[in-house]
């Protein structure tokens, strides 16, 4: 799902929101993070610039700080408000943590704070990584984003925007941006995959990530499953349409604990099922498969399809097919089955090139067929 990522340049009346700058380093009574209305309302929350019944609309969101540097997360609660045309990150005053009492002095103007925030129509939690220059592990991120953003006050990001910075600017492991890149890791590892779960813990110098990115990990891939259905019934929608298949069932709407999530019938009158692997990232990530769907594709009665939707949004997706994958998956199940008495193997995590796929790339939409005759 598309992530709502900004880059900020702060000022000095930014600072003010510590509480520290606002007593040694006045710059006026603001107290606040002005975040640009074209970025905030204009560009990541469109529902934000519409008219409001509240007379100063204000929503009240999580914050998550990183950084400076390689310090544990900081978590506490304030809210976004609208003063006259501008947005403002707002509320308490931020002070510095009791067991790092001197962690936000050091932030200057002219240093920087990702935001990645959270929520779908409106803001309800914020991850912020503050990336300072008198920081040795922040110094090389900071010189590459002051190269790449000379002007301005704030921009939206690309993850590879991210990614290019870091790998750039290398900083030490550990550092809490890398975790901003592993969103494809962190799919991986919410879904219980161990190489996702090895391959952040790797690059965060075994500090893995907090429950709370986790759980919104997990619900996002959750989501990006849900989503992948709905393009994958729309698709098949049409396609019936067309009469290129005589009639579908979207089983797992009415059975979430179906080996399978669609049973297709074509025209010629074959019977196939169809498991939908759906991922926001490339078409490589592992697919995750219960031992409940490797059983059904081995032994029937039907053949079956696994439909790999990849690169999800909201409305749209890729997607290749690996038809009658039970052969493949035979010998897999003959040595799970081999387990010792009283164990049991829940699932296994596939990479897509050990499955015959396509080469064909089909496109799904929201809206598919409209425009199709």
């Amino acid at each position: 799902m598309s992530r709502k990522l900004a880059l900020k340049r702060l000022t000095a009346s930014d600072l003010t929101f510590f509480k520290w700058h606002f007593r040694n380093r006045p710059a006026g009574n603001q107290k606040a993070f002005n975040l640009d209305t074209r970025i905030i309302a204009d560009t990541l929350y469109p529902e934000l610039g519409k008219p409001s019944t509240q007379r100063t609309p204000v929503y009240l969101l999580a914050v998550h700080l990183f950084g400076p540097g390689l310090v544990q997360p900081y978590t506490l609660a304030r809210k976004i408000l609208k003063q006259q045309k501008n947005w403002r990150l707002n509320g308490e005053q931020i002070d510095n943590p009791d067991d790092d009492p001197e962690r936000y002095n050091i932030l200057a103007p002219g240093d920087f704070a990702l935001f990645e925030f959270s929520g779908n129509d409106r803001p309800e939690a914020v991850k912020i990584n503050f990336v300072a220059s008198g920081i040795p592990a922040d110094s090389g991120i900071h010189r590459e984003l002051a190269r790449r953003y000379p002007s301005g006050s704030m921009w939206v990001l690309q993850e590879t925007s991210v990614a290019d910075v870091l790998t750039a600017a290398s900083p030490p492991p550990g550092h809490p941006l890398y975790s901003w890149i592993e969103s494809d890791a962190l799919e991986d590892a919410a879904l219980g995959g161990a190489t996702g779960a090895a391959t952040i813990n790797s690059r965060s110098a075994g500090r893995g990530i907090s429950p709370e990115d986790f759980i919104r990990s997990r619900q996002a891939a959750e989501q990006t499953g849900v989503t992948g259905e709905n393009l994958l019934n729309a698709y098949l929608d049409y396609e019936h349409s067309q009469s290129r298949i005589s009639e579908f069932e979207w089983t797992a709407s009415i059975n979430a604990v179906a080996p399978f999530d669609f049973r297709v019938t074509t025209t010629p009158g074959d019977t196939r099922v169809i498991d939908a692997k759906s991922t926001s990232g490339t078409f490589t990530n592992p697919l995750h498969l219960s031992l409940g769907e490797v059983y059904r594709a081995v032994h029937g009665p039907e053949l079956y399809d696994i439909y790999r939707l990849y690169e999800v949004t909201e409305e749209t997706a890729k997607m290749r097919i690996a038809r009658d994958i039970g052969p493949k998956l035979r010998g897999i199940l003959d040595q799970l089955s081999a387990l010792p008495s009283g164990v049991t193997a829940d699932g296994i995590s596939v990479r897509p090139a050990f499955l015959d796929f396509d080469t064909d790339e089909i496109i799904l939409a929201s809206s598919y067929g409209e425009d199709t005759d």
